[in-house]
């Protein structure tokens, strides 16, 4: 079939050359509309569910919320795991579903669940659904803000101003563009009118707050009195009640007294603009703005969507006011692009690089240039292909696609071919002619089809198990094992049909295949090494032996990491203050963390998020604040004593410099992406988790802080940090039924005034055109700060009766934790790390003895080491499974080929050859074990026994030739030795661009490329030696066919 196939391509070639320039263009308009993104999103299948209780306590609403929603969960077909966070007025329950299932029958069924519970509910708490996004979701974000900014009350005006315009202007016009979920706002004042009773002047006219409530909603409102006909015309009937400004506000009559005096809202109180009570904030550069966060909807592509969102922007900074300003602070395009910029950079100069190396090694222009052909056509296939099957472009699938492996086969029949003809017009005597040239060509294919072909499915098969991983590891490695085996099976299919075809036509029948000079320096060290080498053959098999013993040894003493962290150009902190402290308190410490870190020259921005937003993706206390630090781009960085800092020296500066100038909080220093990933995929936003399951806060908080300390001097902890740091005083104001009794009063009479007072009710809008405002009775800040007027507040008990609080209820001071975290049903606390300088795996052993040693939890408590540890472990156990398999399957095809069990195992010798050199290249670059480099062991499997079935095939092919011995390998290995030599050379320069590369998101692609360039080097070098000595002494055992 085969032989057919390429007989039609050679005899045929004008079609052949036809559909080749249909793959082109077909494979050019592909690429065009190709998704483009930085990395693989590998967040889990998640709902989120928010619901948001003004004014009760974390374990309140812990007992009342979180928990019967996180029960009624359970029970759902496909769910992994269930997870919670309860804040003051905040509860959200995160549901991990199976990736398997689908996100929108996911939401139905959580939805259906949640209707079942809602009953159950204290009355004011509606549960909410999460946008539909991921942890790449966060793809843009902007700040507004004047051009002058003004300070006190004025600022207040401004950021009130702001916000507005944000919500009535900017984000309905987003919110239109294509791919956007949801647009998340932190900071500004959402404008309110409050209406601010004085207690005294209540309590003197007899007044409830609940009056004032309903007077408000009573005369706020229109009302249609249907239509009137009158002779042959009709018209409508409507009455006008709503309030049109402050001024109509105050005049609302409240009540009438005995005395007939019409109490309006103008004499108990002051109706002025005020400011919600926030849960969160923002800012830039070190002042309070309003930003707005895009998220992006799930399964679109982050660099379209945030193209589009970069274009409406543009568009509406046209209609600003000339006194504001829209700023763009980060945009994930930036990012898509300066990583696709590594890659195209890779692949180019690896491309280029393979095509001098063939260049010398052939010595041939036109064979040179058709192998090289195969590099583009290959790569236009694969875009082909890619979309149909949902695989972006991206640092994983585009990144280790490696064109020196790729053409392998190409390179083996192009060489056979310059090879063929030499031999054929040297045997003839004179030039070719175009048909004999044909059947040359024909000949020479056919011949070698078997170790080409053959080579390249080994290197198929081998990634196969890849895709086999799941979870994490599978969402980031299967599109890399994807691209790679259809870019192989591209070329497998070019080098069979259009490479012969160009050959045909384009090399001359008067081929001199005179040796480069680079190939015959190569020979010429090769021959007396060899000699050498087969005279004390028993001293080289065993240093060959002794290097893979050494080499496994190495490799026992390398550390190991989950992933290498994508540089993603800019920093991510999470700063946490004091758990008590105040939302304007921490404002303040942003400000000025700001400041310090915008001291810094390598530094471009530098914003933040206080706190929760308004929609609750990520709640965090109004202690916390997640800060993001732009940098310049690196060729921008000065130089300090002679050379540019690295990002860890850079981070660690930062850090250093804020614990100096802004003492009082402490850092988690990440990346925007790496912290969201970290955080979606365990509930913890740092690299290694070390969570503390138990049923009591306070013995959770005290195993947390000595935990903390123990893990604080293992080296390598960069920052150490509890999430659940403390408490915070709530001031707690407890009905008297005793009390009550003496004054016929009701607990609702005292929980209403609280709520009214303390906590504010809306009481309807005030609208300007389509915007509306809320009208919010509650009292001032100064009221509500004083504890001797919050015991005076009247609470209504009759008509005109009121009694001051204090009367009717013990109010008093109590601790209670800021936030309760929950997962599979236990609460829980969890000591975060994020590492310095160390990696994952040695770090964990050693903190995990030491924590076992010197902590001992009581029964009902106990530790669960989390993050990217627990990700590299899963991997790593599947790996374990998977590259045997993987192994095996080779070893049956090797078996299938040649017949001999022996020639089989000698085959397979030449895979702990490559280790050798794939484990010292990791040593030499300073690199751990990751899976990343774990891909690279199983690609160099692949590779280095492909050099293995070129060799020992055309041993066979001589040994039925009647050759034996020493004369045997040495003919077989010089004429093999440059396809051998080719095959290496290209598979290394087509990586080294990836290892020296120190582009954006370089550090992923290193480790794989490290190892394999180190492994085809020790690979190349053992087969071309080791193996022929091997086969020469074990020839007698060497009972093989010739693989066709």
């Amino acid at each position: 079939m085969l032989n057919k196939i390429i007989r039609f391509s050679i005899f045929n070639r004008n079609l052949i050359f036809l559909l080749t320039a249909l793959l082109v263009v077909a494979g050019i308009y592909s690429f065009q509309s190709l998704p483009i993104d930085a990395v693989p999103d590998i967040t889990n299948n998640q709902v989120q569910i928010n619901t948001v209780v003004d004014g009760l306590a974390p374990e309140e609403i812990e007992r009342t919320i979180t928990f019967p929603v996180e029960s009624s969960m359970r029970g759902i077909g496909g769910v992994e795991q269930v997870r919670s966070i309860t804040r003051f007025g905040l509860s959200q329950v995160t549901v991990v579903f199976k990736d398997k299932v689908d996100i929108f029958r996911a939401r139905q069924l959580v939805t259906e669940r949640l209707q079942n519970v809602a009953a159950d509910l204290p009355g004011n708490a509606r549960p909410e659904l999460g946008p539909i996004s991921t942890g790449l979701g966060e793809i843009y974000q902007y700040v507004i803000d004047f051009k002058k900014k003004k300070k006190g009350e004025a600022r207040t005006l401004q950021l009130m101003e702001l916000k507005s315009m944000q919500d009535w202007y900017i984000k309905p016009r987003m919110l239109t563009v294509e791919g956007v979920a949801e647009i998340n706002t932190s900071g500004g004042f959402e404008k309110q009118f409050h209406v601010q009773p004085d207690p005294k002047k209540m309590a003197s006219y007899g007044i409830h707050f609940d009056e004032i409530v309903e007077a408000l909603e009573k005369v706020n409102r229109n009302v249609g009195g249907g239509y009137v006909e009158q002779t042959a015309e009709q018209f409508l009937v409507q009455a006008v009640g709503l309030i049109k400004n402050k001024e109509d506000i105050e005049a609302i009559p409240v009540k009438t007294l005995e005395s007939f005096k019409v109490v309006t809202i103008r004499d108990i109180a002051k109706v002025v603009l005020g400011k919600e009570l926030r849960t969160g904030s923002a800012t830039f550069n070190g002042e309070e703005a309003v930003m707005g966060t895009i998220m992006m909807l799930l399964g679109e592509n982050s660099r379209t969507v945030s193209t589009r969102v970069h274009e409406r922007v543009e568009e509406i900074k046209k209609d600003l006011p000339a006194d504001v300003e829209l700023i763009t602070v980060y945009n994930r395009s930036d990012l898509v692009n300066a990583t696709l910029g590594t890659v195209e950079h890779n692949l180019i100069m690896g491309a280029l690089l393979v095509t001098i190396i063939l260049l010398i090694l052939l010595g041939n222009m036109r064979a040179a240039v058709i192998t090289a052909l195969t590099i583009p056509l290959s790569l236009l296939a694969t875009f082909l292909v890619m979309k149909p099957l949902g695989i972006s472009g991206n640092l994983m699938s585009l990144g280790a696609l490696d064109f020196g492996i790729i053409v392998d086969g190409t390179v083996i029949v192009l060489d056979n071919c310059v090879r063929f003809l030499h031999n054929r017009s040297q045997k003839l005597g004179r030039k070719l002619t175009a048909e004999e040239i044909k059947e040359a060509v024909y000949e020479a294919t056919v011949e070698i089809r078997s170790a080409a072909g053959f080579g390249q499915f080994i290197i198929v098969m081998v990634f196969l198990p890849i895709f086999a991983l799941t979870g994490v590891e599978g969402k980031m490695f299967i599109p890399m094992a994807s691209t790679f085996a259809i870019a192989v099976l591209a070329a497998f299919v070019l080098s069979f049909t259009t490479a012969p075809a160009l050959a045909s036509w384009l090399l001359s029948g008067k081929v001199t295949d005179k040796e480069p000079r680079m190939m015959v320096w190569i020979r010429n060290s090769y021959i007396p090494l060899f000699e050498k080498s087969y005279k004390y053959a028993k001293i080289t098999i065993i240093l060959a032996i002794a290097s893979v013993i050494l080499g496994i040894g190495l490799f026992m003493t390398r550390g190991a990491e989950f992933l290498p962290q994508l540089g993603e150009g800019s920093f991510a902190f999470h700063m946490i203050r004091p758990v008590n402290a105040s939302l304007t308190q921490s404002v303040e410490f942003q400000k000025k963390a700001d400041l310090v870190v915008k001291q810094f020259a390598e530094v471009n921005q530098v914003f933040s998020r206080i706190g929760t937003s308004e929609v609750a993706t990520d709640p965090m206390g109004v202690n916390v604040s997640d800060t993001y630090i732009m940098l310049k781009p690196r060729s921008e960085w000065p130089e300090i004593n002679g050379k540019k800092r690295s990002y860890q020296e850079l981070t660690t500066a930062l850090v250093d410099k804020l614990n100096v100038e802004v003492p009082g909080q402490t850092y988690l220093a990440s990346q925007p992406i790496q912290m969201r990933f970290n955080e979606l995929l365990e509930g913890t936003r740092a690299d290694v988790a070390i969570k503390i399951f138990g049923p009591d806060l306070d013995k959770l908080v005290e195993y947390a802080k000595k935990t903390q300390e123990v893990v604080s001097k293992v080296q390598g902890a960069g920052d150490v940090e509890v999430d659940l740091a403390g408490t915070s005083p709530v001031l707690r104001i407890v009905p008297d039924s005793k009390k009550m009794m003496a004054y016929n009063a009701s607990i609702s009479d005292v929980l209403n005034t609280v709520s009214v007072a303390m906590g504010g009710r809306e009481a309807g809008f005030l609208y300007e055109n389509e915007k509306k405002f809320p009208i919010v009775v509650r009292l001032d800040n100064d009221f509500r700060s004083d504890i001797e007027l919050i015991k005076d507040l009247p609470v209504g008990i009759a008509s005109n009766t009121v009694v001051p609080l204090g009367n009717l209820s013990n109010i008093g001071f109590q601790e209670t934790y800021g936030s309760v975290n929950r997962e599979n049903s236990n609460r829980r606390t969890a000591v975060l790390i994020n590492l310095r300088g160390r990696d994952t795996e040695s770090f964990v052993k050693e903190a995990q003895s030491i924590v076992e040693k010197e902590i001992k939890l009581p029964a009902g408590y106990y530790f669960e080491w989390g993050g990217n540890f627990k990700n590299l472990n899963e991997a790593k156990s599947r790996l374990m499974i998977l590259a045997p398999v993987a192994l095996i399957l080779v070893l049956m095809m090797v078996y299938a080929a040649f017949g001999s069990v022996a020639q089989t195992m000698l085959i397979f010798g030449c895979i702990p050859m490559a280790l050798v050199g794939g484990v010292i290249g990791l040593i030499l670059n300073g690199l751990p074990f990751s899976i990343s480099a774990g891909i690279g062991f199983i690609a160099l499997s692949g590779i280095a026994v492909l050099n293995g079935v070129v060799l020992v095939n055309f041993f066979n092919q001589l040994k039925a030739e009647g050759k034996t011995g020493k004369e045997l390998v040495l003919e077989g290995t010089l004429v093999r030795l440059r396809p051998v030599m080719m095959t290496a050379l290209v598979a290394v320069f087509g990586f080294i661009p990836m290892m020296i590369s120190t582009g954006v998101g370089a550090e992923v692609q290193k480790p794989l490329a490290t190892v394999v360039i180190g492994g085809i080097i020790s690979s190349t070098l053992l087969t071309l030696i080791v193996l022929p000595i091997l086969y020469s002494k074990f020839e007698s055992k060497m009972v093989g066919k010739v693989a066709h």
